[in-house]
């Protein structure tokens, strides 16, 4: 059985070997714990059986764990120099840090494969049912988390016209690849695009109640010139939003 309780006490006590007055060390400190609260919320609208309900949660609580070396070793959130997703499972399950969070071994798995894949543009092939669903489950709660700390965190700006292969690619629902990210109307972009990769209806319904897309929309600053293209992405994505909840 998984102990929830002692997975956060354990986590806790991990992340203070971290010096948390360096700003972004205490940010992703604080995203593992609220990416913990929306996947509490999405799964407690599931129907899951409390041991399924404390796996998913346990995955939120570990899921960005290669961030914190990440910070210490290179100082940057770069995933081309350094995939945290594949540093966080070489992290746990190759050099053994996994052990310290008391998890029984059957679940290693279900947690390697959605760390490794939380953080990928898209989820490796050949997984069983439960690998996928979780995958999808971490990807959903790290999302909707990401717009909160884009917001508090991030420049948010689309004052120039974004590359045509990304707005191409938000109007086919997909989305946004990082070598065609080259400034900050690009991220824009690939932040609004994270709509298209909920995997969940209760995903959405949890992304609308905590109002955290509205809150990123709101600090956008658009320039005068583009209000009629950031307008019709707004549109596009409201609407994708709306079809999802008629599923």
């Amino acid at each position: 059985m998984i102990d929830i309780k002692r997975i956060k006490k354990e986590f806790t006590n991990y992340i203070k070997r971290y010096d948390m007055s360096i700003r972004n060390i205490k940010l992703k400190y604080e995203h593992s714990f609220e990416v913990v609260k929306i996947m509490d919320k999405i799964v407690r609208s599931m129907g899951l059986t409390e041991e399924d309900k404390n796996l998913a949660i346990t995955i939120a609580y570990l899921h960005d764990i290669g961030r914190f070396e990440q910070l210490i070793k290179i100082g940057t959130f770069n995933d081309i120099e350094y995939d945290h997703g594949e540093n966080g499972v070489d992290l746990l399950f190759k050099r053994g840090a996994i052990k310290e969070f008391s998890i029984p071994e059957e679940y290693y798995r279900i947690i390697e494969v959605a760390i490794r894949n939380h953080n990928k543009l898209k989820i490796e092939d050949g997984l069983s049912d439960k690998e996928l669903f979780y995958a999808k489950l971490i990807r959903d709660a790290d999302k909707i988390d990401i717009y909160r700390v884009k917001r508090m965190y991030r420049t948010c700006e689309f004052l120039e016209m974004p590359n045509q292969v990304n707005i191409d690619d938000f109007y086919k629902h997909q989305s946004i690849k990082k070598i065609n990210r080259t400034s900050t109307s690009d991220d824009v972009v690939c932040v609004l695009a994270f709509v298209y990769d909920l995997n969940f209806k209760e995903s959405v319904i949890t992304l609308k109640e905590m109002k955290y897309l509205d809150k990123y929309l709101d600090v956008i600053k658009v320039d005068n010139s583009l209000l009629d293209t950031f307008n019709k992405m707004i549109k596009e994505i409201n609407k994708y939003m709306e079809e999802y909840d008629e599923k």
